[in-house]
């Protein structure tokens, strides 16, 4: 329908400018037919266009007929006014085509207003049924490998690192009171309710910044989708709690949001490929 309205426009202006030649066409062929009345002549190839002459010009004489003589010759005005009436059809048409193009851009400024205002309507219906979405989710992991910081390794400083994570274990137990299983030999946390991470995030926060010879590399993950987490965890980002693009997605939907998020980075998985994000605190 667009592009009909557009072609339509199109040819009106088509048709006007076709008009205006019509009248420097008219123009011409009345000054020869003015040539031939002062000539006192008659040319038949002018018969066709005579007629229509003959009412300009009486039409002309009744507004303006003044006529001068010279000698035998008169030089009747009414040729002159009848040109003129020409020129303001001629002009008239000119207005007609700027009027054409105002419409034509009033058009379609209505138009682009009208489409914005229905994709705002219709992205706030789609930004409401993926917030009401992602609200519904609820669950997500926790998966925390471990290895000795390489200062110590390099320096051969004996740690015992299954001490070491039962400190971690026990840590996170007194202050969430979760107890995790064994997977990807890492300690793999569920938690119920998305909305209060933020609480959790602090403690893992608190591991990673603690004055232990370990490293930590976090991954969350929500709808407890465990095959992204194990490739998330097996990054190997230490000292980072990362997660993919749709946990930081679900995280923007909490009303509460005490920590920030961050690109790390595009990684290739399997035929895929893996956003993945970080949590960070705010500086």
């Amino acid at each position: 329908m667009h592009k009909w309205v557009l072609r339509g426009f199109e040819a009106l202006r088509s048709f006007l400018q076709f008009l205006k030649i019509c009248c420097i066409f008219l123009i011409m062929l009345l000054l020869l037919y003015w040539i031939q009345n002062l000539l006192n002549s008659t040319w038949e190839w002018m018969g066709f266009i005579a007629p229509f002459f003959d009412f300009l010009l009486k039409t002309a004489d009744n507004i303006y007929s003044l006529s001068l003589n010279f000698g035998e010759t008169v030089f009747e005005l009414k040729y002159i006014t009848a040109i003129v009436l020409i020129m303001l059809v001629y002009g008239f048409i000119n207005i007609l085509i700027w009027l054409s193009k105002l419409a034509e851009e009033g058009y379609d400024d209505t138009r682009r207003f009208c489409k914005r205002t229905e994709e705002r309507a219709m992205n706030k219906v789609l930004y409401d049924r993926v917030e009401k979405e992602e609200k519904k989710i609820f669950k997500y992991s926790v998966l925390i490998q471990t290895r000795i910081k390489p200062i110590y390794v390099h320096r051969k400083i004996n740690i015992d690192i299954e001490k070491q994570n039962e400190l971690m274990k026990d840590f996170i137990y007194e202050k969430l009171e979760v107890t995790p299983i064994v997977l990807e030999e890492g300690y793999l946390y569920n938690f119920e309710n998305f909305y209060g991470i933020d609480r959790v995030l602090t403690v893992l926060f608190k591991v990673i910044n603690g004055s232990t010879p370990l490293d930590y590399a976090i991954s969350i993950q929500v709808e407890n989708n465990i095959p992204q987490l194990k490739k998330l965890i097996s990054l190997k980002h230490y000292n980072k709690i990362t997660m993919a693009a749709d946990t930081s997605f679900r995280y923007r939907f909490n009303t509460l949001q005490k920590y920030e998020t961050s690109q790390l980075g595009v990684f290739q998985n399997g035929e895929r490929t893996l956003e993945v994000h970080e949590f960070r605190e705010f500086s």
